[in-house]
């Protein structure tokens, strides 16, 4: 096979015969190492069109096969190296995915785990508690901790059974805030089923 220069190209080629001419003897090239046709069809066709847009500054005296050849190969090389990351991106998520549920399955079926979380929320629903307005904190734990009714409560502290409504109601929406990482282990203290 000969050498075929730019100069040769240029003069006698438009983009369309050129392209014609070079596509498939570079697609078979590119599907040898990408091992995808469409793929290789977008490298070939990138090379191909990078090569005739920037043939006017590309030296006279090259070899358009070997130019395109390059260009090519180092468009399949560089798919691969992105290929190979992606993947190894992909492997490094999977793993991590797999630690996270052989993990939780762990804790889940650690017997000490139950009760360490169930201090760590007992601390925090008592630092909370500790934040709430007195009279709020009274009525909220009269009626969620020691299970006495509004109508009951009213009774005790000769309020309205509307201001008890609003007292557990306040606690509740300043618990939720304090306790939100909590909240769906313990929502059952807080409403009334």
């Amino acid at each position: 096979m000969s050498k075929i220069t730019l100069s040769e190209v240029c003069s006698e080629m438009n983009f369309g015969t050129f392209y014609a001419a070079y596509y498939a003897r570079f697609i078979r090239y590119a599907y040898y190492y990408v091992n995808d046709s469409s793929t290789s069809e977008d490298i070939v066709h990138d090379a191909l069109l990078y090569f005739w847009e920037n043939r006017r500054s590309i030296p006279k005296d090259t070899d358009v096969i070997g130019y395109i050849l390059l260009s090519v190969k180092n468009k399949c090389l560089n798919y691969l190296k992105h290929l190979s990351v992606e993947q190894e991106y992909s492997k490094q998520c999977t793993n991590l995915q797999e630690w996270e549920i052989v993990t939780r399955i762990q804790t889940l079926e650690d017997d000490s785990y139950g009760s360490i979380f169930l201090e760590d929320v007992q601390k925090i629903l008592r630092q909370a508690l500790a934040k709430l307005p007195d009279k709020t904190r009274e009525i909220f734990i009269l009626n969620r901790l020691k299970n006495k009714s509004r109508k009951e409560i009213a009774s005790i502290l000769g309020v309205s059974q509307q201001k008890v409504d609003y007292h557990i109601n306040k606690a509740i929406n300043l618990l939720s805030c304090e306790l939100k990482d909590y909240l769906p282990l313990i929502v059952f203290m807080l409403y009334d089923c």
